[in-house]
Protein backbone atom coordinates (compact mmCIF):
# COMPACT_ATOMS: atom_id res chain seq x y z
CA UNK A 1 0.00 0.00 0.00
CA UNK A 2 1.54 3.11 -0.93
CA UNK A 3 1.63 6.12 1.17
CA UNK A 4 -0.21 8.91 0.43
CA UNK A 5 -3.11 6.06 0.09
CA UNK A 6 -2.94 4.70 3.47
CA UNK A 7 -2.94 9.13 3.94
CA UNK A 8 -6.06 9.21 2.78
CA UNK A 9 -7.37 6.17 4.30
CA UNK A 10 -6.72 7.55 7.79
CA UNK A 11 -8.06 10.61 6.87
CA UNK A 12 -10.83 8.88 6.75
CA UNK A 13 -11.12 7.10 9.38
CA UNK A 14 -10.51 10.11 10.92
CA UNK A 15 -13.68 11.82 9.37
CA UNK A 16 -15.48 8.85 10.97
CA UNK A 17 -14.02 10.00 14.20
CA UNK A 18 -15.34 13.62 13.64
CA UNK A 19 -12.26 14.87 13.55
CA UNK A 20 -12.21 18.36 11.42
CA UNK A 21 -9.64 18.12 8.75
CA UNK A 22 -10.14 21.91 7.48
CA UNK A 23 -7.26 23.85 8.06
CA UNK A 24 -4.55 21.59 8.26
CA UNK A 25 -1.32 23.38 7.72
CA UNK A 26 0.51 22.75 4.54
CA UNK A 27 4.13 22.29 4.01
CA UNK A 28 5.40 19.62 6.43
CA UNK A 29 6.86 17.44 4.17
CA UNK A 30 9.25 19.10 0.86
CA UNK A 31 7.58 15.65 -0.90
CA UNK A 32 4.35 16.37 -0.98
CA UNK A 33 3.57 19.21 -2.99
CA UNK A 34 0.56 21.62 -2.07
CA UNK A 35 -1.81 21.21 -4.31
CA UNK A 36 -1.40 17.09 -4.81
CA UNK A 37 -4.85 15.58 -4.16
CA UNK A 38 -3.22 13.94 -0.94
CA UNK A 39 -1.43 16.71 0.38
CA UNK A 40 -4.30 17.78 3.13
CA UNK A 41 -4.84 14.49 4.32
CA UNK A 42 -1.15 14.23 4.91
CA UNK A 43 -0.43 17.24 6.36
CA UNK A 44 -3.60 17.04 8.33
CA UNK A 45 -2.10 13.50 9.94
CA UNK A 46 1.11 15.13 10.17
CA UNK A 47 -0.53 17.52 12.43
CA UNK A 48 -1.47 15.07 14.71
CA UNK A 49 1.53 13.93 15.00
CA UNK A 50 0.39 10.30 13.31
CA UNK A 51 3.11 10.41 10.45
CA UNK A 52 6.56 11.39 10.60
CA UNK A 53 9.13 12.03 7.60
CA UNK A 54 12.33 10.15 6.96
CA UNK A 55 15.51 11.15 8.36
CA UNK A 56 15.58 13.55 5.82
CA UNK A 57 12.15 14.58 6.43
CA UNK A 58 10.23 13.60 3.44
CA UNK A 59 7.11 11.86 3.17
CA UNK A 60 7.84 9.49 0.53
CA UNK A 61 4.49 9.55 -1.07
CA UNK A 62 5.37 6.56 -3.58
CA UNK A 63 6.78 4.23 -1.21
CA UNK A 64 5.13 1.91 0.59
CA UNK A 65 4.33 1.36 4.12
CA UNK A 66 5.90 -1.78 6.43
CA UNK A 67 4.50 -3.32 8.72
CA UNK A 68 6.79 -1.89 11.53
CA UNK A 69 5.59 1.80 10.02
CA UNK A 70 2.30 0.98 10.14
CA UNK A 71 2.77 -0.17 13.56
CA UNK A 72 4.44 3.00 14.99
CA UNK A 73 1.10 5.07 12.79
CA UNK A 74 -1.44 2.99 14.89
CA UNK A 75 0.41 3.32 17.96
CA UNK A 76 0.44 7.39 17.02
CA UNK A 77 -3.07 7.40 16.65
CA UNK A 78 -4.43 5.71 19.02
CA UNK A 79 -2.44 7.72 21.35
CA UNK A 80 -0.34 5.03 23.19
CA UNK A 81 3.57 6.01 22.17
CA UNK A 82 4.28 7.13 25.83
CA UNK A 83 3.34 3.20 26.09
CA UNK A 84 5.68 2.26 23.74
CA UNK A 85 8.59 3.92 24.75
CA UNK A 86 8.40 1.79 28.01
CA UNK A 87 8.36 -1.52 26.04
CA UNK A 88 11.84 -3.37 25.60
CA UNK A 89 10.92 -7.20 24.67
CA UNK A 90 9.21 -8.60 21.38
CA UNK A 91 7.53 -11.90 21.05
CA UNK A 92 8.83 -11.82 17.70
CA UNK A 93 11.93 -13.34 16.43
CA UNK A 94 12.82 -10.68 13.98
CA UNK A 95 11.68 -7.93 15.65
CA UNK A 96 14.53 -7.73 18.31
CA UNK A 97 14.25 -5.50 21.46
CA UNK A 98 16.79 -3.24 18.95
CA UNK A 99 14.80 -2.41 16.52
CA UNK A 100 13.08 1.28 16.40
CA UNK A 101 9.70 -0.33 16.35
CA UNK A 102 9.99 -2.95 18.74
CA UNK A 103 7.87 -1.41 20.99
CA UNK A 104 5.21 -0.09 18.70
CA UNK A 105 4.54 -3.56 17.20
CA UNK A 106 4.00 -5.00 20.56
CA UNK A 107 2.15 -2.71 21.32
CA UNK A 108 0.10 -3.04 18.88
CA UNK A 109 -0.01 -6.56 18.54
CA UNK A 110 -1.37 -6.13 22.79
CA UNK A 111 -4.36 -3.75 20.89
CA UNK A 112 -5.14 -5.80 18.43
CA UNK A 113 -3.77 -4.18 15.36
CA UNK A 114 -1.93 -6.40 13.80
CA UNK A 115 -0.84 -9.90 14.22
CA UNK A 116 2.16 -12.27 13.49
CA UNK A 117 2.53 -14.64 10.79
CA UNK A 118 2.51 -17.94 13.08
CA UNK A 119 5.46 -18.98 12.65
CA UNK A 120 7.24 -16.25 15.82
CA UNK A 121 7.72 -13.75 12.98
CA UNK A 122 5.81 -10.39 12.18
CA UNK A 123 8.05 -9.28 8.94
CA UNK A 124 8.58 -5.62 10.25
CA UNK A 125 9.80 -4.95 6.74
CA UNK A 126 7.21 -6.82 4.86
CA UNK A 127 5.53 -4.14 2.78
CA UNK A 128 1.44 -3.41 4.22
CA UNK A 129 -1.30 -4.94 1.94
CA UNK A 130 -4.60 -2.81 1.67
CA UNK A 131 -6.41 -5.86 3.16
CA UNK A 132 -4.18 -5.72 6.36
CA UNK A 133 -4.72 -2.20 6.69
CA UNK A 134 -8.63 -2.74 5.62
CA UNK A 135 -8.61 -5.20 8.36
CA UNK A 136 -7.05 -2.52 11.07
CA UNK A 137 -9.04 0.10 10.31
CA UNK A 138 -12.45 -2.21 11.04
CA UNK A 139 -11.17 -2.93 14.05
CA UNK A 140 -10.13 -0.26 15.62
CA UNK A 141 -13.67 1.10 14.59
CA UNK A 142 -14.53 -2.24 16.94
CA UNK A 143 -16.50 -4.27 14.30
CA UNK A 144 -14.18 -7.10 14.40
CA UNK A 145 -16.58 -9.12 15.82
CA UNK A 146 -19.41 -8.75 13.36
CA UNK A 147 -15.73 -9.17 10.07
CA UNK A 148 -15.51 -12.53 12.08
CA UNK A 149 -19.21 -13.62 11.90
CA UNK A 150 -18.99 -12.23 7.67
CA UNK A 151 -16.24 -14.51 6.88
CA UNK A 152 -13.42 -13.25 8.75
CA UNK A 153 -10.16 -12.18 6.63
CA UNK A 154 -9.94 -10.71 4.38
CA UNK A 155 -13.75 -10.94 3.02
CA UNK A 156 -15.40 -9.98 6.17
CA UNK A 157 -13.63 -7.08 6.84
CA UNK A 158 -13.45 -5.65 2.82
CA UNK A 159 -17.53 -6.18 3.43
CA UNK A 160 -17.77 -3.84 7.08
CA UNK A 161 -15.28 -1.09 5.54
CA UNK A 162 -17.24 -1.00 2.25
CA UNK A 163 -20.55 -0.44 4.44
CA UNK A 164 -19.06 2.00 6.53
CA UNK A 165 -17.67 3.90 3.13
CA UNK A 166 -13.79 3.45 3.77
CA UNK A 167 -13.72 1.66 1.04
CA UNK A 168 -15.72 1.70 -2.82
CA UNK A 169 -16.36 -1.13 -5.19
CA UNK A 170 -13.51 -0.24 -8.14
CA UNK A 171 -10.89 -0.64 -4.74
CA UNK A 172 -12.87 -3.87 -3.47
CA UNK A 173 -12.53 -4.96 -7.41
CA UNK A 174 -8.74 -4.59 -7.38
CA UNK A 175 -8.56 -6.27 -3.92
CA UNK A 176 -10.32 -9.86 -5.38
CA UNK A 177 -8.38 -9.03 -8.86
CA UNK A 178 -4.97 -9.03 -6.59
Amino acid sequence: MKKAKFGLLIWMLLILFNATAHGATFGYFPDVPNNADYAEAVNFIAELGIIKGDEYGNFNPDKTITRAEFAAMMCRFYGVENEVLAITKSSFTDVPSSHWACGYVTKAVELGFVSGYGDGKFGPADTLTYEQAVKVLVCILRYNDVAIELGGYPNGYVEIAKDLGIINDIEINKLIKG
